[in-house]
């Protein structure tokens, strides 16, 4: 739940356990880092560089930021600006806090809707990329998959916001807590 969701001075749920969007992203960027580490070895020990390996890096990232998305989404861990909000009435938060969700989802589904149709046009062009001749439409399928994702996690957050499993409380009031 958002900074917005907490503006009622309790914590946030405490989180134990990790998404399924926080062991992809740790094993892409795990791949990412070892991809990057063999392009260094190679390139100032054999004197000779891997002509792939940063242009995969660069998609895996791509891929990395939109697929983690969820994962910031469902930890409520993404920017906002409270500073009004933390002067409302708890129940104003919790309305205001549900209004942002529905705004965040019909921004998130339109984004599935446009990165799909983005995906197919560039798969109809057949466009790929220069070193891997990957199809490009893979790497722009990211768009649509993390808002996907994204879209999942914000209704999830919001049934639990509706449920009151957890009162507003202002991102400074969190972080004080040790989170």
């Amino acid at each position: 739940m958002s900074s917005l969701e907490y503006a009622a001075g309790d914590r946030a749920p405490a989180r134990s356990r990790l998404s399924v969007e926080e062991y992809v992203i740790a094993g892409v960027l795990a791949v990412m880092v070892g991809i990057l580490f063999l392009q260094v070895v190679a390139r100032f020990v054999f004197s000779d560089s891997i002509s792939w390996s940063e242009e995969l890096a660069r998609y895996l990232f791509i891929w990395l930021i939109f697929i983690g998305l969820g994962a910031v989404v469902l930890r409520a861990e993404h920017v906002a600006i409270d500073a009004l909000v933390v002067r409302l009435p708890q129940v104003a938060r919790r309305v205001l806090a549900q209004l942002c969700h529905l705004v965040m989802l019909a921004v998130n589904i339109a984004l599935v809707i446009k990165g799909v149709e983005l995906a197919y046009i560039i798969g109809d062009l057949g466009q790929t990329s220069p070193a891997l001749s990957l199809d490009m439409w893979v790497v722009y399928t990211a768009l649509p998959a993390g808002m996907a994702v994204a879209s999942i996690r914000t209704v999830q957050s919001s049934i639990r916001l509706w449920r009151g499993a957890g009162s507003p409380a202002s991102g400074a009031e969190r972080n004080e807590g040790g989170r």
